[in-house]
């Protein structure tokens, strides 16, 4: 898939990005520095990244369909930062593919395996079910960049 950008939404994106990777290196370190001190980093990373996606949900507001969630997830900064591809929607369920995911490019840029990476994303993917968790839908993700897929496919299903 390609996107066409001009100048500005080229910057944008990089930045959107940028931002994204930070982070990602955070969540990165937080959870590295929580399991050198004893504790269950990945319920805590869990717990916490569930409460704001919860608090990034509210920000969407109502959603009652595939369609209203995607349309508030989908803001021009999501669609360009991790090259989002409508695959199909309709009134029951819509398709969304991530040709890009910089939180993966981070922990690729610190050395993680594909394993790491993988068992991070499914601990980030936590935030994607916080936004969810308000709305009368359901969610799964067919791939994920993260267990080494092209792309991430996250279907909303009413």
């Amino acid at each position: 898939m390609t996107l066409h950008c001009d100048n500005h939404e080229l910057e944008l994106t990089e930045a959107v990005r940028a931002a994204i990777q930070q982070r990602a290196i955070w969540f990165y370190l937080l959870l590295k520095s929580a399991k050198e001190r004893g504790a269950d980093a990945d319920a805590i990373a869990q717990e916490a990244v569930f409460a704001a996606g919860q608090l990034n949900g509210e920000k969407i507001g109502l959603c009652r369909t595939p369609q209203e969630f995607f349309q508030g997830l989908a803001t021009k900064t999501n669609r360009l930062a991790f090259a989002m591809e409508e695959i199909s929607m309709d009134g029951k369920q819509g398709i969304y593919r991530f040709h890009r995911c910089p939180l993966c490019d981070a922990w690729k840029s610190l050395g993680c395996t594909q394993e790491e990476i993988g068992h991070l994303c499914k601990l980030a993917m936590a935030g994607d079910y916080g936004i969810i968790s308000g709305y009368p839908l359901d969610l799964m993700f067919n791939s994920t960049i993260g267990d080494g897929s092209p792309y991430c496919e996250m279907v909303v299903s009413k």
